[in-house]
Protein backbone atom coordinates (compact mmCIF):
# COMPACT_ATOMS: atom_id res chain seq x y z
CA UNK A 1 0.00 0.00 0.00
CA UNK A 2 1.25 3.16 -0.56
CA UNK A 3 3.17 5.41 2.33
CA UNK A 4 1.30 8.30 1.79
CA UNK A 5 -1.86 6.30 2.01
CA UNK A 6 -1.12 4.61 5.11
CA UNK A 7 -0.05 7.87 7.06
CA UNK A 8 -3.36 9.56 6.59
CA UNK A 9 -5.71 6.15 7.03
CA UNK A 10 -4.09 6.20 10.20
CA UNK A 11 -4.01 9.89 11.14
CA UNK A 12 -7.77 9.54 10.55
CA UNK A 13 -8.00 6.38 13.19
CA UNK A 14 -6.17 8.32 15.36
CA UNK A 15 -8.58 11.16 15.17
CA UNK A 16 -11.78 8.96 15.08
CA UNK A 17 -10.68 7.39 18.35
CA UNK A 18 -9.87 10.87 19.93
CA UNK A 19 -13.18 11.76 18.87
CA UNK A 20 -15.04 8.57 20.23
CA UNK A 21 -16.26 9.93 23.36
CA UNK A 22 -17.58 12.96 21.63
CA UNK A 23 -19.38 11.57 19.17
CA UNK A 24 -20.58 8.73 21.23
CA UNK A 25 -22.14 11.22 23.74
CA UNK A 26 -19.72 10.19 26.68
CA UNK A 27 -18.46 12.20 28.97
CA UNK A 28 -15.22 11.70 30.94
CA UNK A 29 -15.95 10.97 35.08
CA UNK A 30 -16.56 13.90 36.92
CA UNK A 31 -13.89 14.03 39.68
CA UNK A 32 -14.89 12.83 43.04
CA UNK A 33 -15.54 16.34 45.46
CA UNK A 34 -14.25 16.08 49.16
CA UNK A 35 -13.99 18.05 52.15
CA UNK A 36 -10.84 18.18 53.63
CA UNK A 37 -9.91 20.02 56.97
CA UNK A 38 -6.70 21.47 57.90
CA UNK A 39 -4.71 24.25 57.45
CA UNK A 40 -3.36 25.85 54.32
CA UNK A 41 0.79 26.66 55.17
CA UNK A 42 3.42 27.90 52.72
CA UNK A 43 4.66 24.94 50.83
CA UNK A 44 8.67 26.25 51.82
CA UNK A 45 7.64 26.03 55.76
CA UNK A 46 6.19 22.40 55.04
CA UNK A 47 9.18 21.00 52.87
CA UNK A 48 11.70 23.33 55.16
CA UNK A 49 10.81 20.64 58.02
CA UNK A 50 12.14 17.66 55.67
CA UNK A 51 15.96 19.99 55.11
CA UNK A 52 14.35 21.40 51.47
CA UNK A 53 14.72 24.72 50.50
CA UNK A 54 12.35 25.72 47.43
CA UNK A 55 13.66 28.54 45.72
CA UNK A 56 12.55 31.98 46.15
CA UNK A 57 10.41 32.33 43.40
CA UNK A 58 8.54 29.31 43.96
CA UNK A 59 8.31 29.85 47.32
CA UNK A 60 6.06 33.05 46.87
CA UNK A 61 3.25 31.43 44.70
CA UNK A 62 3.26 27.67 46.79
CA UNK A 63 0.58 26.73 49.53
CA UNK A 64 -0.75 23.07 50.39
CA UNK A 65 -3.29 22.19 52.53
CA UNK A 66 -1.98 20.27 55.90
CA UNK A 67 -4.73 18.18 56.74
CA UNK A 68 -5.64 16.96 60.20
CA UNK A 69 -4.69 13.35 59.54
CA UNK A 70 -1.29 14.85 58.22
CA UNK A 71 -1.90 14.99 54.58
CA UNK A 72 -0.34 17.72 52.56
CA UNK A 73 -2.21 18.72 48.98
CA UNK A 74 -0.39 20.76 47.40
CA UNK A 75 -3.07 23.89 46.08
CA UNK A 76 -3.15 24.64 42.54
CA UNK A 77 -3.16 27.98 41.65
CA UNK A 78 -6.76 29.45 40.21
CA UNK A 79 -9.44 31.27 41.31
CA UNK A 80 -11.01 28.69 43.61
CA UNK A 81 -6.88 28.83 46.11
CA UNK A 82 -6.94 32.18 45.00
CA UNK A 83 -7.44 33.69 48.33
CA UNK A 84 -4.66 31.90 50.50
CA UNK A 85 -2.67 33.26 47.63
CA UNK A 86 -3.94 36.84 48.18
CA UNK A 87 -4.21 36.90 51.75
CA UNK A 88 -2.05 35.68 54.45
CA UNK A 89 -4.59 36.13 57.17
CA UNK A 90 -6.37 33.34 56.27
CA UNK A 91 -3.31 31.37 56.05
CA UNK A 92 -2.34 28.63 59.28
CA UNK A 93 -6.23 29.06 60.03
CA UNK A 94 -8.40 26.13 60.74
CA UNK A 95 -10.54 25.26 57.39
CA UNK A 96 -12.64 23.14 55.27
CA UNK A 97 -11.85 22.98 51.83
CA UNK A 98 -14.11 21.62 49.49
CA UNK A 99 -12.55 20.38 45.90
CA UNK A 100 -11.01 17.27 44.24
CA UNK A 101 -7.64 15.82 43.72
CA UNK A 102 -6.28 16.21 40.00
CA UNK A 103 -6.09 12.69 38.74
CA UNK A 104 -3.75 10.36 40.11
CA UNK A 105 -1.62 13.69 42.12
CA UNK A 106 -1.44 15.06 45.20
CA UNK A 107 -2.43 18.54 44.05
CA UNK A 108 -5.79 19.92 45.32
CA UNK A 109 -8.20 21.47 43.23
CA UNK A 110 -10.24 24.21 45.68
CA UNK A 111 -13.96 24.89 44.82
CA UNK A 112 -15.14 26.34 48.00
CA UNK A 113 -13.61 27.66 51.28
CA UNK A 114 -15.34 27.88 54.85
CA UNK A 115 -13.24 28.80 57.97
CA UNK A 116 -13.92 27.40 61.51
CA UNK A 117 -14.73 30.41 64.18
CA UNK A 118 -15.11 29.43 67.65
CA UNK A 119 -15.29 26.15 66.54
CA UNK A 120 -18.30 26.65 64.17
CA UNK A 121 -18.24 26.63 60.23
CA UNK A 122 -18.59 29.64 58.03
CA UNK A 123 -18.71 31.20 54.91
CA UNK A 124 -15.19 33.07 54.63
CA UNK A 125 -15.42 36.15 51.58
CA UNK A 126 -14.92 39.44 51.26
CA UNK A 127 -17.31 42.18 51.46
CA UNK A 128 -17.33 46.10 50.30
CA UNK A 129 -19.57 47.39 52.77
CA UNK A 130 -20.39 50.85 50.31
CA UNK A 131 -21.46 48.80 46.97
CA UNK A 132 -22.10 45.53 48.91
CA UNK A 133 -19.79 43.49 47.33
CA UNK A 134 -19.14 40.21 47.98
CA UNK A 135 -15.92 38.14 46.22
CA UNK A 136 -13.64 35.07 47.49
CA UNK A 137 -10.63 37.20 47.08
CA UNK A 138 -8.51 39.98 48.96
CA UNK A 139 -8.62 42.85 46.56
CA UNK A 140 -10.33 46.55 45.85
CA UNK A 141 -13.78 46.94 45.47
CA UNK A 142 -13.93 47.07 41.50
CA UNK A 143 -16.83 49.92 41.57
CA UNK A 144 -15.86 52.20 44.55
CA UNK A 145 -11.93 51.17 44.61
CA UNK A 146 -11.97 50.99 48.28
CA UNK A 147 -11.15 48.21 50.40
CA UNK A 148 -13.00 45.20 50.92
CA UNK A 149 -13.26 43.88 54.47
CA UNK A 150 -12.84 39.84 55.20
CA UNK A 151 -16.05 38.28 56.69
CA UNK A 152 -16.86 35.18 58.40
CA UNK A 153 -20.56 34.19 59.16
CA UNK A 154 -21.84 30.70 60.32
CA UNK A 155 -22.74 28.19 58.19
CA UNK A 156 -26.88 28.01 57.92
CA UNK A 157 -27.87 24.97 59.11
Amino acid sequence: MNPIICRWLAIGVALLLGFAPLLLGTEPAKPKEQHFNGKVLPLKDILQKSGVTLDKDAAANSFALVTDDGKTYPLVKDAGARMFFNDPAVLNRKMRLTGHLVGDTPFLKVLQIHSYAKGELCDIYYWCDICSIKRFYKAQCECCQGPMELRETPVKK
